[in-house]
C-alpha cells in the first residue's frame, strides 16, 4: 500500500516543476517522491524474494494506469458556466496518461533492473552487504529511470534540449542523494521484517523474466 502511494503522489507531481538552486535546477516533483520506491523496493526483494517484487510492480504499473484513465475523463467531463479552473487542470493533469505510458517503459526497465540487482547480489554475497546492494541497484535503476522519463515524458514540453540535459542531471542526482539517506531506514526494515516474520528468501531458481508471473 505504501509502495502504490508513493507510486500515485509521484504521477500526480509529475508536471510540478521544482527549482531550487545550481544543483537542482530544473526538475519535476516526482523526483522527490518516486526514490521511495527503490527502497520500498529493495526492502519487498530483499526479504520476501524477487517474485513478490515482481508482483508488486506490475500491480503498481497496472494501478497506475487505472489512476490516469479516471483522471483524464473526469477533466473532460464539461464544466458548469461558473467554474473558471479547467485550465489549470489541464495544465496539471492533461498530460497524465502521457506520463504514465512513458513511465511504465521506465518503470519496467528501471524497477526490475534495481530489484534484479538487489536479488543476484544476495546470493555471492550471502545475504550481506544490502546496503551496498540497495545504493548499487538504485543508481544504476535511477540513471535508466532518469534518461527515459525525461526524454519520453517532457520532449516537448516548453523544455529544449539544454533544459532536458540540465533536468537529467538533476534528476539524477536527486536519486544518488535519496540512495545514501534512504538506505540505513531500509536496512533497519529488512532487517526487522526478517526476524519478525521468520522469513528471508533467496532467489536461487527464480527466473527473473520481467514478463513470467506465476
Amino acid at each position: 500500500m505504501l509502495f502504490i502511494t508513493v507510486d500515485l503522489a509521484a504521477v500526480t507531481m509529475s508536471y510540478k516543476m521544482v527549482s531550487f538552486n545550481n544543483l537542482f535546477e530544473i526538475n519535476s516533483g516526482a523526483t522527490f517522491i518516486f526514490p521511495i520506491t527503490y527502497a520500498l523496493g529493495d526492502v519487498v526483494t530483499e526479504v520476501y524474494g524477487y517474485n513478490m517484487a515482481r508482483k508488486l510492480i506490475w500491480l503498481s504499473l497496472l494501478l497506475q494506469f487505472i489512476f490516469a484513465i479516471l483522471i483524464t475523463i473526469a477533466i473532460h467531463l464539461p464544466s458548469p458556466d461558473f467554474w473558471k479552473g479547467d485550465a489549470a487542470y489541464f495544465a496539471v493533469f492533461g498530460s497524465i496518461l502521457r506520463f504514465v505510458l512513458a513511465g511504465t517503459v521506465a518503470n519496467i526497465i528501471s524497477n526490475f533492473m534495481n530489484i534484479y540487482l538487489v536479488s543476484k547480489l544476495k546470493i555471492p554475497m550471502e545475504g550481506k552487504f544490502f546496503w551496498f546492494r540497495s545504493i548499487i541497484s538504485t543508481l544504476v535503476s535511477g540513471f535508466l529511470l532518469a534518461a527515459i522519463i525525461v526524454t519520453v515524458g517532457f520532449s516537448g514540453k516548453e523544455i529544449n534540449l539544454i533544459k532536458t540535459w540540465i533536468m537529467f542531471k538533476s534528476t539524477y542526482l536527486c536519486e544518488i542523494i535519496y540512495a545514501f539517506l534512504l538506505v540505513i531506514p531500509a536496512a533497519l526494515a529488512a532487517r526487522f521484517l526478517k526476524r519478525s516474520e521468520n522469513i528471508d528468501i533467496y532467489d536461487y531458481d527464480t527466473n527473473f523474466n520481467p514478463f513470467f508471473i506465476k
